[in-house]
C-alpha cells in the first residue's frame, strides 16, 4: 500500500509543473495533431508489481500465513495509435515490464525448524501485448484529459515453471487480463507528452502446483500492477 501511495503522489507531483508549462500563453501547439490518422511514439514508466493472494483455509502444518509485498520496477514500450474519431483512438502498445514481487510466509524454516517470516522473491520479465481504447475529452488550449482501457496477453521470460527446484517459488509463464487508466495529453511545440496512471489486473491463476507446502497454503495467485506511464508522441 505504501508503494502505491508513493506512485500516486509522484504522479501528481510530476504532472503539476508540466501542466502549467503547457498552458503558458494562448499559443495553440500542434493544432492539426489530432487529425492525423496514424502516429507513433514510445512510453517510459515505473510499476509496482503485486499479487492478489487467495489462501487455502486448510494451511499445511508448517505454514501459518502469507501475504504479498509490492516492489518497484520499470516499463518501456512502443506506441502505434490509430484515430477512429474525434474522441476515440485504438492503440497497440507492445511493452516490456520488469520487476520483482515478494511473498512473505509465516512458516517453519526447514533448515532449522524455527518459525520465521520467510521471503520468496519472484523476478518477472514481462512482454505484454495490449490492445487499447483511448477515449478523450474535448481539447482545451494545450491539454485534454483521457481514459484508457485495454485487454492484454503477456509472457513472462523469467518464468521458472519447468525448473525442478523446491527452493524456488514458481509462476506460470503466461497471463491475460485487463487494465484501466486515466491521464492527460499535454501539447508542446514539437511533441505531445501524456502522463497517466493505470492499474492492471491479471486473470490467470499463476500458481505452479509443485507439491511444496508454500503452494499448498494457497488457493490462487493473480497478478496485480500499478503503473505511472509517460508517453511521448
Amino acid at each position: 500500500m505504501r508503494s502505491v501511495l508513493y506512485l500516486v503522489l509522484g504522479f501528481m507531483g510530476l504532472l503539476t509543473p508540466h501542466f502549467s508549462y503547457a498552458q503558458g500563453g494562448q499559443t495553440r501547439n500542434l493544432p492539426r495533431y489530432d487529425a492525423k490518422p496514424l502516429h507513433f511514439g514510445f512510453i517510459l514508466g515505473s510499476n509496482s508489481m503485486d499479487f492478489r493472494v487467495r489462501t487455502n483455509p486448510s494451511f499445511p502444518s508448517t505454514v501459518f500465513g502469507v501475504h504479498s509485498v509490492a516492489q518497484p520496477g520499470f516499463v518501456v514500450g512502443i506506441v502505434s495509435d490509430v484515430r477512429v474519431g474525434n474522441s476515440l483512438n485504438v492503440r497497440f502498445i507492445p511493452t516490456y515490464s520488469a520487476g520483482e514481487r515478494h511473498l512473505l510466509f509465516d512458516a517453519i524454516d526447514p533448515s532449522d525448524g524455527l518459525r520465521k517470516e520467510l521471503t520468496k522473491k519472484i523476478e518477472s520479465s514481462l512482454v505484454v501485448f495490449p490492445l487499447e481504447l483511448k477515449y478523450k475529452t474535448e481539447r482545451i488550449h494545450n491539454h485534454r484529459w483521457y481514459v484508457v482501457s485495454s485487454l492484454y496477453t503477456m509472457i513472462d521470460l523469467a518464468s521458472k515453471a519447468k525448473v525442478v527446484d523446491d527452493r524456488l517459488f514458481k509462476l506460470q509463464s503466461s497471463d491475460y487480463g485487463y487494465d484501466v487508466g486515466v491521464g492527460i495529453d499535454l501539447y508542446f511545440e514539437y511533441f505531445k507528452f501524456s502522463p497517466q496512471i493505470r492499474a492492471q489486473f491479471g486473470q490467470e491463476d499463476l500458481l505452479v502446483n509443485d507439491g511444496t507446502n508454500y503452494v499448498k497454503s494457497l488457493n490462487g495467485l493473480n497478478s496485480r500492477c500499478l503503473m505511472i506511464v509517460f508517453a511521448f508522441e
